[in-house]
Parts: structure tokens; C-alpha cells; sequence
């Protein structure tokens, strides 16, 4: 897959991977594109380890009041079946609307997104089987825990919508950037123009961070270079 007739999308993502995420907030700034930024309440598995992909969207809700088991399993059937639509550099964006109290993602179906090419999974909802997907090394940004298994409690209710978390409508496609500063969704219109910026916005970030710690002032640097 190409963006913008050019670039693949593993191109793309593998140098998004390699840019800290304030440089892409500061480069969606100096283009004018609105920073969307993801509540800081959703909270990464993995502190030290960045997260990058196109966004794959789902929406769930609670089943109030619970089912039993079998009834549970056909409602769950639609949602085991979506993880065969995951491909390689997507970030499965999965919400669900507060308060809900099941576990909403855990260690099965982190494997199976893993084995997928999956990258990641922003999870506004409920995460459960800590211990395993740690031993996957499997990231997920979390908004909450609960032990309880989803079946008989929670259904899917749409996939590759739009979705909204905090404000922030994220859009099919969207390129998903996460680390442990925040979370940043960068329209899929506008992915190359900000790579390209927040490359060059590292290149001479680089440049200031070397002459600063040779003892230069910041205002001395900024004039020079245009970053700070």
C-alpha cells in the first residue's frame, strides 16, 4: 500500500518509529493541522516503547444486563473474527464507552493481533491478562483494568468507523503515534507533509541539543536554527 502515491505504508511507519513524539506534535504545528492528542489517562504497558501504525477502528458497548455463556460466545463470535482482518503496521484503536467493567482486551487476542503484524492496541476500555501480554512484549495503551472475561458482557458493535476517545474523532487510516509523552493521531491526508516537517524538525533539534551542551543560549541557537 502507498500514501499519497509515494510513500508505502511500511516506509511510512518505520520512520515515524524513529522520531520522539513531541517533534510530530511540534511539526503538525508549524503546518497548521490541529494537534489531536489522545487523553494522557490512557496508560502504556510499556513505558520505554513507542508505538506506531494505522488505525484500525473498533467500538464495543457493555451487555446490560449480562447473557449467559452461549448467547455470550455468538455475540463475541463477530469480534474473534475481526482479528483476521488485522495486516501488518496497523494499531487496533478499540473503544468503549465509560463506566464498563468487563476486561475488553487481553492476552489471546494480543497474540492473535500480534501474529497478525499488528504493532499495537490503544484500548479505551478495560485491560486484562497483564502477565502474558508483558511476556509477548505485546504494547497496549490502557485506560483501565478489570479481571472479568468480556463473554456474556460486552459485544462489538462496529469496525473501521470513525471513533471518538476524548474529544478526538479518529478516522480509519489515521497514522497513530504513541509513546509514553501521550498518544497523537495524524490525519492520513496530511502523514507525509508531518513526517517530512518533523524529520526536519529533528535534524535541527540535533543540531541545537549539540551546540546548548557546549554551553550555548538557547535564544543564540533558536536564531540560527528555528527549533527549540
Amino acid at each position: 500500500m502507498t500514501i499519497a502515491g509515494a510513500v508505502s505504508l511500511h516506509e511510512l511507519c518505520e520512520r515515524y518509529r524513529r522520531l520522539y513524539l513531541p517533534a510530530v506534535s511540534d511539526a503538525m504545528f508549524h503546518l497548521g493541522i490541529e494537534e489531536q492528542v489522545l487523553p494522557s489517562s490512557l496508560r502504556p504497558l510499556f513505558p520505554e516503547q513507542r508505538l506506531v501504525g494505522e488505525a484500525f477502528t473498533l467500538e464495543g458497548r457493555e451487555i446490560v444486563p449480562r447473557v449467559g455463556w452461549d448467547e455470550g460466545i455468538e455475540r463475541m463470535r463477530p469480534y474473534l473474527q475481526m482479528f483476521e482482518q488485522l495486516t501488518p503496521d496497523s494499531v487496533l484503536v478499540h473503544t468503549t464507552p465509560a463506566p464498563a467493567t468487563a476486561g475488553h482486551f487481553g492476552e489471546l487476542t494480543g497474540n492473535s493481533a500480534r501474529a497478525r503484524g499488528c504493532a499495537g492496541v490503544i484500548l479505551d476500555g478495560n485491560l486484562r491478562d497483564i502477565e502474558g501480554l508483558r511476556e509477548a512484549g505485546f504494547q497496549v495503551f490502557y485506560r483501565d483494568l478489570s479481571p472479568l472475561n468480556g463473554i456474556g458482557r460486552w459485544e462489538m458493535t462496529a469496525t473501521q468507523q470513525p471513533v471518538t476517545i476524548g474529544g478526538v474523532t479518529v478516522n480509519p487510516g489515521d497514522i497513530v503515534h504513541a509513546e509514553f509523552d501521550g498518544i497523537l493521531v495524524v490525519p492520513r491526508e496530511h502523514a507525509v507533509r508531518v513526517l517530512e516537517k518533523a524529520e526536519e524538525i529533528v535534524g535541527a533539534e540535533g543540531r541545537v541539543r549539540r551546540e546548548m551542551e557546549g554551553g550555548d543560549a538557547p535564544w543564540a541557537s533558536f536564531e540560527r536554527h528555528g527549533y527549540i
